[in-house]
């Protein structure tokens, strides 16, 4: 489920083996609390991951899970 959540989220032509693996697992985990802690608001958890990318990543990166957790939660927190 997640998985499949992620991928409908990414750019035509991107698939999740072509991600980094850790960005991958930053970006599962982030899924995950979106999906199963409805107890976190939306934002913080958000915020919490794009933290985790900032220690391991650019910018850049960072921007990308923002952008992939946002339009994830626009899906399962509506």
């Amino acid at each position: 489920e997640i998985d499949a959540l992620l991928s409908a989220k990414l750019a035509e032509g991107w698939k999740l083996e072509r991600l980094d693996k850790t960005m991958l697992q930053v970006l599962r985990a982030g899924v995950y609390e979106l999906l199963a802690r409805a107890d976190v608001p939306t934002a913080s958890a958000i915020s919490e991951y794009v933290d985790v990318a900032h220690a391991f990543f650019e910018p850049r990166e960072a921007k990308f899970v923002n952008g992939v957790l946002d339009a994830v939660a626009k899906v399962v927190r509506t």
